[in-house]
């Protein structure tokens, strides 16, 4: 997996690198994205292939997978790890249990690009996965 990983952002940081203007925010309070997760990378990934809409203010977020009633929050922080390339860490709690995961970001444009999706623990089998998709901020 960490070979995979490893690949995977080599890949993403190619053209992030070749992006002149491309810079990620600074901060994504009060922001809104949109997701979509490569249905083929990881097909065990319960949102693969959805459109997922998130929404950050200081240090909580709102997700709703686009077309669906389900509705998730948690807790987050974000870090700009180079002007490409940025973090955003994630916690949510559900019946079951805490599930914690991040996406690696890094952009094509100042709204938009590609990330990674890695889940490290969750209750949602399977527990531990990957998946990587496209990324736009709408706000």
């Amino acid at each position: 997996m960490i070979v995979r990983a490893a690949f995977v952002l080599a890949c993403l940081l190619a053209p992030a690198l070749a992006a002149a203007d491309c810079q990620l925010p600074a901060g994504l309070h009060g922001r809104q994205m949109t997701n979509q997760s490569d249905p083929l990378y990881q097909p065990g990934n319960p949102h693969a292939g959805r459109l997922v809409q998130l929404e950050f203010q200081h240090t909580t977020y709102s997700l709703a997978p686009l077309g669906t009633s389900q509705r998730f929050a948690g807790t987050y922080s974000y870090s700009r790890l180079a002007p490409h390339v940025g973090e955003i860490r994630f916690t949510e709690a559900f019946e079951g249990g805490v599930a914690r995961y991040r996406l690696l970001l890094t952009c094509l444009t100042g709204n938009g690009g590609h990330f990674v999706f890695t889940q490290d623990d969750g209750p949602v089998p399977p527990r531990q996965r990957q998946n990587g998709g496209t990324w736009a901020l709408t706000r």
